[in-house]
């Protein structure tokens, strides 16, 4: 019983396949023939798509085909939507292949390819040749294999024009053996930058070493610089750090004052009030008026501070510009810095515009004097007007004492704003002095500390693991290069091949009796003796042709076609490709062959299938053929430019629904 075995196939829009779908018969030969309707009589089976539909199977499933290597090169039209659904059975579950290019049931852009197998999830790599290889690893037939064995085209079955690698690997994968020119072809990779690695350890090591020295003197240094920062930064913070204290207690000792003086006024406030209660009427009026008076006094007076600062601004703006034309005028004479006669000469343009701004700071001093002075007047008034208050309350009465709470208590007021100023500036200072001290340079100097401490580490951790690398590096060497002769040709390789050739030879006489009745025999040879002595994995394939050449290369067409072909069954038999891939396609394998030939294949083929529970597919344009079938399937080609369309069916005694 075969591990696969197929079921049906669902093709759309490849190649001239609109909609097709079709069941597969349990076992059998399968002739396929063609019907080139499209060609109105000038063609009668070539063109009709057989090759395509033998194609949409195996690349599907295998990855192989004829034409093309991408699906998308299938598609009837740049549009896409081609889509191939094959169904089958593989040891004892279902397999669902599924194969596309833009179509909706992948949900793809371009090309899509996953399958299903059993009850699991559909499964898609990130791209088709990783799916593919999953696919392939499952089914476990390389994609080489496959085109000698399971999709057999006539026209690529030349034995005799592959590699000496190729033919080993192509019998190897019969033989279901891992790639073993791969493996030697990667341990060589891995020896030779191995032995680099060796010449370089030495040199490694002794760089390491020196880089540890080094960084054992970058650290010194940096630690040299980490105790000088620190200790600079300790005496700045100890001198910032009294003028932070000097600033606290100016601060405290004048709240104390702001307070003594807030309290006091507290208390004239009330003794003026209790004399105030003797007094109705004219002295309540007049009180209130002075209040009034008062308020606006101290409202000019807080905005009298912005004026004076903008006038001592504007002064030392004015001191600076005169100072600066001053000294720029008398250049020519004295150097103001080192006291010598200068050599320049006067920039008359620069000492212009010195003058300019001169006179533009003298202007905005005048501004600010005017605005100070007009301030103050303003200021002066009010107190006139509370004098005359003063005056026209003392006429109502007020006692001398209660005149001078007042003026106690204007005299308070004015000694709290200064003391408030005076304690903002003192504010100001005491926040400038406490971000005065930065150790941003200590801080850079402990991480450079700290970025060289690890470079140290490193360059310690470099030299240790060199000098391990450097130890065991010869014992290593030793075991690669077993390794490198084990997987090359001298050693396992040609180990399978030489016990191999026995059922090689077996199998290839038996189908070689079968097709030609001994007059072709396909013997395997792999000893090939070198000059060492030594015996190396080379395939040798020898022809005794009874009426032929006995080289391959000599022989005619039809009998170089029947030794390829007699290699390739030898090829799945010794391989057991039936067992495991349940079908096989044989495209025009016979197109020089005689009708004695041909008769004994198609008899072969036939009694393998059935002898084997297995699906044969023979593409051939020989009529007699069908005579031999267990099945007949018919591609018909019908329609016209554009609208060619492809259709399959069988016909005949086993004809499907």
């Amino acid at each position: 019983m075969a591990d696969l075995k197929l079921k049906s196939i669902q093709i759309r829009n490849w190649m001239k396949f609109r909609n097709v779908h079709l069941k597969f018969p349990e076992r059998g030969l399968v002739v396929v023939t063609g019907h080139n309707l499209a060609s109105n009589g000038a063609l009668q089976s070539v063109g009709s798509g057989k090759t395509g539909f033998g194609e949409a199977i195996c690349h599907t499933l295998l990855g192989v085909s004829s034409h093309f290597d991408h699906v998308g090169d299938y598609s009837l039209d740049t549009n896409g939507d081609t889509y191939i659904c094959l169904e089958a059975d593989f040891l004892g579950k279902p397999l669902k292949v599924e194969m596309g290019y833009k179509c909706k049931e992948l949900k793809s852009s371009g090309e899509a390819l996953q399958y299903t197998y059993g009850e699991g999830q559909p499964k898609s790599r990130g791209r088709v040749e990783q799916t593919r290889e999953d696919l392939l690893k499952l089914l476990g037939v390389p994609q080489l294999l496959a085109r000698w064995t399971v999709f057999v085209d006539g026209d690529n079955l030349k034995f005799n024009k592959l590699s000496q690698a190729q033919c080993v690997e192509l019998v190897m994968s019969a033989l279901r053996q891992p790639p073993w020119n791969d493996y030697h072809e990667a341990s060589k990779k891995v020896l030779g930058k191995f032995k680099q690695a060796i010449a370089k350890d030495e040199a490694t090591h002794a760089e390491a070493a020196r880089r540890v020295r080094e960084a054992e003197q970058d650290v010194e240094d940096a630690q040299s610089e980490v105790d000088t920062q620190a200790e600079a930064y300790k005496q700045r913070k100890a001198k910032n750090d009294k003028i932070i204290k000097e600033h606290t207690t100016a601060i405290a000792a004048k709240d104390a004052e702001v307070v003594k003086m807030q309290e006091r006024r507290t208390v004239i406030a009330k003794l003026v009030e209790e004399s105030v209660q003797a007094k109705a009427g004219a002295y309540h009026k007049l009180e209130i008026e002075a209040n009034a008076i008062n308020d606006r006094i101290q409202s000019l007076q807080v905005k009298l501070r912005p004026l004076i600062s903008e006038r001592d601004s504007a002064i030392k703006a004015h001191t600076q510009a005169e100072t600066a034309h001053s000294n720029y005028k008398n250049s020519a004479k004295v150097c103001p810095t080192c006291r010598r006669p200068m050599t320049g000469p006067i920039d008359e343009t620069h000492l212009a515009g010195l003058a300019e701004a001169l006179e533009s700071a003298k202007t905005v001093v005048d501004e600010k004097k005017k605005a100070y002075e007009l301030h103050q007047g303003k200021i002066q008034a009010q107190r006139d007007l509370l004098e005359q208050n003063r005056q026209r309350t003392a006429a109502l009465g007020v006692e001398e004492e209660m005149e001078n709470l007042r003026s106690e208590d204007e005299e308070l007021e004015e000694s709290i704003s200064t003391a408030q100023n005076e304690i903002h500036q003192k504010q100001l200072a005491l926040n400038s002095a406490k971000t005065a001290v930065s150790d941003a340079a200590l801080k850079e100097a402990q991480t450079t500390l700290k970025e060289r401490q690890r470079v140290l580490a490193q360059s310690k951790e470099a030299v240790d693991k060199a000098a391990t690398e450097l130890a065991s590096s010869g014992a290593m060497l030793g075991v690669l290069e077993y390794w490198n002769m084990a997987f090359s040709p001298y050693g396992i390789p040609n180990m399978v091949l030489r016990d191999a050739i026995a059922p090689l030879n077996r199998e290839a006489k038996r189908v070689s009796s079968v097709m030609t009745g001994g007059t072709i025999d396909v013997t395997y040879d792999t000893r090939k003796e070198l000059a060492s002595g030594m015996e190396k994995a080379q395939l040798v394939v020898k022809v005794d042709n009874k009426l032929g050449s006995q080289d391959l290369r000599g022989s005619s067409k039809g009998e170089a076609g029947l030794t390829n072909f007699i290699i390739a069954e030898t090829l799945s038999e010794v391989g057991q490709i039936s067992r495991r891939i349940g079908f096989r396609w044989y495209d025009e394998v016979l197109p020089n062959q005689d009708p004695v030939v041909c008769k004994s294949i198609y008899q072969y083929l036939r009694q393998v299938s059935n002898r084997l529970n297995i699906v044969t597919f023979l593409v051939t344009h020989d009529p007699n053929a069908a005579n031999y079938a267990d099945h007949v399937l018919v591609i018909e080609k019908s329609g016209v430019p554009p609208d060619i369309t492809g259709i399959a069916k069988f016909t005949g005694q086993a004809e499907l629904a």
